[in-house]
């Protein structure tokens, strides 16, 4: 197989990845929006339920982009206010990881499982086949990791990739490489799943994919910026905040990523578990560091922000 075919093949099941994360989104979306709303108002009146609220529905979702752009958008209609939902976001960032749990796991041999569970599901004539295309694509999902992973395995011996991957031994390199690949895609689920199949397939160590998915961090608050635009001054607030949060951690933790590093290497001696541990203890420091003060740095952040816009 020509290098070419290689590239086009590994871009492919990256899409399929990618189309099986957004599907499953949707459909989850689809079966509780009104009821999705209504939990989310009530439950975020209080910090740490909020913050458990976001790590859940991120984890169901598999998409932090979703929770986060969901939760902007409701802080433009009332539902709930910008102070609380700060906390909703850190929990998305914590509920973001489990799709590296998703990846170490090496679960894509009951993908076709599923797969065929969501299409049987799916031909009951009740109210139960709603719930048919969820399953489908949660398979689906698991299905294209085995793909990506497969499809990557060529890269191992090839001189080219390695040098080129080589480079975020650079964490500076490393980490912009995970914001621009996140902002791209609009998905650090992808980023973060793709810095671990190839720590897997021994083509990037655990530094360079730490630094990689550090940056997805980042590059993830793109997309609730985004959707902020065209919604009020306190959903842009919330979004803008969600962006500081993350770029905080960064910069908080960038000195200390080979420490990081060791650390979990006490935790576990397989090298995708060791960045499967990063990727959660980090944003497990995050929240710890701002969810006890959210109140105040929510005050501080709107005396500043609605400053600046006058």
């Amino acid at each position: 197989m020509s290098y070419f075919q290689t590239l086009i093949i590994v871009f492919a099941t990256i899409a399929l990845f990618l189309y099986g994360l957004k599907s499953f989104s949707e459909e989850v979306k689809k079966l509780s929006t009104e009821k999705l709303q209504s939990l989310i108002s009530k439950v975020t009146r209080y910090s740490i339920s909020g913050f458990i609220l976001g790590a859940v529905l991120t984890s169901i979702i598999q998409s932090s982009s979703a929770v986060s752009s969901i939760t902007v958008a409701l802080v433009d209609s009332g539902v709930i206010s910008f102070v609380n939902s700060l906390s909703v976001l850190l929990g998305a960032n914590v509920g973001s990881t489990s799709t590296a749990w998703l990846v170490t796991f090496n679960v894509g041999a009951i993908a076709p499982y599923f797969i065929i569970l969501g299409m049987i599901i799916s031909l009951i004539p009740s109210k139960i086949q709603l719930a048919g295309k969820s399953v489908f694509y949660f398979g689906f999902i698991l299905f294209s990791l085995e793909l990506i992973s497969q499809s990557i395995e060529p890269f191992k011996t090839d001189p080219f990739i390695v040098t080129v991957l080589k480079m975020t031994d650079n964490h500076i390199i490393g980490i912009l490489s995970g914001i621009v690949v996140t902002a791209l895609v609009q998905s650090s689920s992808v980023t973060t799943g793709l810095a671990i199949l190839l720590t897997q397939q021994g083509i990037l160590n655990s530094e360079g994919a730490i630094s990689i998915i550090l940056g997805s961090n980042i590059g993830t608050s793109s997309t609730a910026l985004i959707a902020s635009l065209q919604l009020n001054k306190w959903a842009k607030l919330s979004a803008t905040s969600n962006f500081i949060f993350n770029c905080l951690g960064v910069l908080i933790c960038f000195p200390f990523i080979n420490l990081l590093n060791r650390l979990t290497m006490y935790l576990s001696d397989d090298i995708t578990y060791q960045v499967a541990y990063a990727h959660l203890l980090f944003n497990i420091f995050l929240s710890l560091l701002i969810l006890p003060f959210i109140k105040k740095i929510a005050f501080w952040l709107e005396s500043k922000f609605f400053t600046s816009m006058e």
